[in-house]
C-alpha cells in the first residue's frame, strides 16, 4: 500500500477512533502469541489505516487487532485507555467508501492465508455495498484471497453468504464454522435452507474438515437423493442419532462411524457384501498374527492373506494352521467356510 501525500500521519488517541461503527473489520480474531507478546513490549510500532469522519472523529480501516490488543489491557482504567495513543494513517473524508474499500484490500495478506469463508463471503457482499463491480471482484479479489477468479465462484459464494445470513438469524453460529475454508463451505450449497442449520451443526458435531468434511457432505447429499429425504431425515436415523449421543468418541472415531453409516446406505449392495465377507472372516478364527484382506469394492475375486512370522517355525504352524483349520473346527468344516467366503466374491 503506497501513501499518497493526502494521507496525514498523525497521533491519535483511542477516544478518537470509532471501532463498533465500522465496517472494515472483514476479519476479526486475535493476534497470535507471539505478535501479541511483542505488541505488549514494544508497542504498536505499524500505523493504524483510518478515515476521517466527523467531529474529529475517526474511522478504524485496518489495524483491528493491533488496536484491540491495547485497548483492552485489563490492568488499565477506561479512563487511561481512551487517552492510549497510536500513530495512525489518516484518510482524508473526501474518500467514498468505494476508494476506502480498494484500499483496505490492498492491506489484506498474501494469496494463501487461511481466510475463514464466512468472513470471506461477508466481506464480498459488502464490496458489493460499497459499489464495487463483480468483475473487478473476480479478478483482483478472489485471487488476493487465495481462490480461483470466477464468476461462478462469486455467485456460489454470494448465495452461500445469503444462507448464512438466514441461519445466523435463527442460530447461533457453531465456532467451527467459522474455522471452515471456503472450499470446505462451498458442499453446503447442496442442501435447501430448510436443511441448512441441521449440517452446519453437524460440523460442529463432527468437528473434521478438508477431505473428510467434504467427502462426508457429498455421501449425505447422494443418500438424501437416493433415498428421497431431508438431511434432517437422514441425520435422524437412530444409528446416527447413537452416534451423536456418544459424547466420548473422538472426533476421527465419531467421523469414520457416521460414514460407515451414510455409505451403508448410499452403498447397499456393497455394504451387504462387507458384512457377509466379515462374518465369514469371523468364523474362520485366524490367529492373531494372520489376516485376511479383500479388494475394497470387491472389483475382483482376490483375497490377500498376510502372515507375520518370526521364525521357520512359526511359518509351519501357519501353514499347518490354515490346512486344518482352527483347533475348534474340523477340516471339513474349515474348507467349508473358505468355500463360502469364497463364494461371496463370486456373487454378481
Amino acid at each position: 500500500m503506497k501513501i499518497t501525500p493526502a494521507w496525514d500521519i498523525s497521533t491519535l488517541t483511542a477516544g478518537q477512533i470509532e471501532t463498533a461503527e465500522t465496517s472494515f473489520n472483514w476479519f476479526p480474531g486475535a493476534l497470535s502469541e507471539n505478535d501479541n507478546s511483542s505488541i505488549k513490549q514494544n508497542g504498536v510500532l505499524l500505523p493504524l489505516l483510518v478515515k476521517a469522519v466527523r467531529d474529529s472523529k475517526y474511522l478504524l480501516v485496518d489495524g483491528f487487532k493491533r488496536f484491540s490488543c491495547i485497548a483492552t489491557q485489563t490492568e488499565v482504567s477506561n479512563h487511561e485507555k481512551q487517552t492510549l495513543e497510536f500513530s495512525c494513517i489518516v484518510l482524508p473524508d473526501s474518500l467514498s467508501m468505494k476508494e476506502v474499500a480498494r484500499i483496505r484490500l490492498h492491506t489484506l495478506a498474501a494469496a494463501g492465508t487461511a481466510f475463514s469463508g464466512v468472513h470471506v463471503c461477508k466481506m464480498l457482499k459488502k464490496l458489493l455495498v460499497y459499489g464495487i463491480e463483480k468483475d473487478e471482484i473476480v479478478l483482483a479479489v478472489l485471487q488476493r484471497l487465495g481462490l480461483k477468479p470466477s464468476v461462478r465462484l462469486l455467485r456460489q459464494l454470494l448465495d452461500l453468504q445469503e444462507m448464512l445470513e438466514v441461519q445466523e438469524q435463527q442460530f447461533r453460529q457453531p465456532d467451527f464454522l467459522m474455522s471452515l475454508g471456503c472450499e470446505d463451505l462451498l458442499p453446503l450449497l447442496k442442501f435447501s435452507q430448510n436443511e441448512f442449520a441441521t449440517v452446519v451443526g453437524l460440523a460442529e458435531k463432527m468437528e473434521v474438515s478438508g477431505k473428510k468434511w467434504r467427502n462426508l457432505l457429498q455421501v449425505l447429499d447422494e443418500v438424501c437423493r437416493l433415498k428421497q429425504m431431508s438431511a434432517v431425515e437422514v441425520l435422524k436415523f437412530p444409528e446416527i442419532l447413537e452416534i451423536f449421543g456418544r459424547s466420548s468418541l473422538q472426533a476421527p472415531v465419531r467421523y469414520r462411524l457416521l460414514k460407515h453409516q451414510l455409505d451403508s446406505r448410499r452403498y447397499p449392495e456393497l455394504s451387504d457384501l462387507r458384512q457377509r465377507f466379515e462374518q465369514g472372516r469371523q468364523r474362520l478364527k485366524l490367529t492373531p498374527r494372520m489376516s485376511l484382506e479383500s479388494e475394497a469394492f470387491f472389483e475382483n475375486d482376490d483375497l490377500t492373506l498376510t502372515l507375520k512370522i518370526r521364525s521357520y517355525e512359526e511359518l509351519l504352524k501357519h501353514l499347518k494352521y490354515l490346512e486344518h483349520g482352527a483347533p475348534e473346527l474340523t477340516e471339513e468344516k474349515s474348507e467349508e467356510l473358505w468355500k463360502d467366503l469364497f463364494a461371496v466374491l463370486l456373487e454378481e
